[in-house]
């Protein structure tokens, strides 16, 4: 059984539609990408998923669990975290504070201390700063905090949007290098994007334009198709 599966989801905002009968699974040792230019439904389909926005059709299921109609705490609880495009850190508060109001003792398994250590084993560079304001951190450190957030519960699923938006090709470059070490640890990933570059950690993808699949497939039936080499690539 699949950790999660979207099937024939409708997304629709008015008399708008965003996402138009997208279906894809996302198994244990995924790394799955929704690879697609601005505007395309991408980011609709992660808050459907969190339970940010209501289908207008289809289902979510976690394993045996629907998820559609959950509200976003009853998602995170049920081990799926998403880390929003645009970071949403606390700004004010310190690295340390914005780890501690995101823990929930009932899902990590954990101590508070623990958990918070295993982010700091990801990215040392967030132990370096534990006492800093987050609004005074760089781009890429602030990036970093918003996925150690998202692992203080420890989740099955770890959801992304646009990750590497904003930062540097080097920062990016490390970025992905983290999520590999991520992913090595047992946490799939779903992570949506513009940039092509994350088809190298990708296992299994979509492309998406207009809100409906233009291909689906692994790695390298993404990194090798016409659509994706001539929009991405410039070939």
């Amino acid at each position: 059984m699949a950790l999660l599966s979207v099937e024939h989801l409708r997304i629709c905002y008015g008399d708008l539609v965003a996402v138009r009968d997208v279906s894809f699974d996302v198994e244990p040792s995924d790394v799955f990408v929704l690879l697609g230019a601005n505007g395309a439904g991408k980011t609709s389909i992660l808050r459907c998923i969190s339970g940010l926005h209501p289908p207008s059709a289809g289902r979510v299921t976690n394993g045996a669990r629907t998820l559609s109609g959950l509200r976003p705490h009853s998602v995170a609880r049920a081990g799926i975290a998403h880390v929003p495009e645009g970071r949403r850190i606390f700004s004010t508060l310190t690295v340390e504070e914005n780890l501690a109001v995101s823990f929930i003792r009932a899902r990590a398994g954990g101590t508070l201390p623990q958990a918070r250590d295993a982010v700091y084993e990801i990215f040392p560079r967030l132990k370096e700063r534990r006492h800093q304001a987050a609004g005074t951190l760089s781009g890429g450190e602030q990036q970093m905090l918003a996925i150690g957030r998202a692992l203080m519960n420890a989740p099955t699923l770890l959801m992304l949007d646009e990750p590497s938006l904003g930062l540097s090709p080097l920062m990016t470059e490390l970025m992905f290098e983290r999520l590999g070490v991520i992913r090595a640890a047992g946490t799939a990933i779903l992570l949506v994007e513009q940039n092509a570059a994350c088809l190298e950690m990708a296992t299994r993808g979509l492309i998406i334009a207009n809100g409906s699949i233009v291909l689906a497939g692994d790695r390298q039936r993404l990194h090798d198709a016409d659509f994706v080499r001539a929009a991405y690539f410039g070939l």
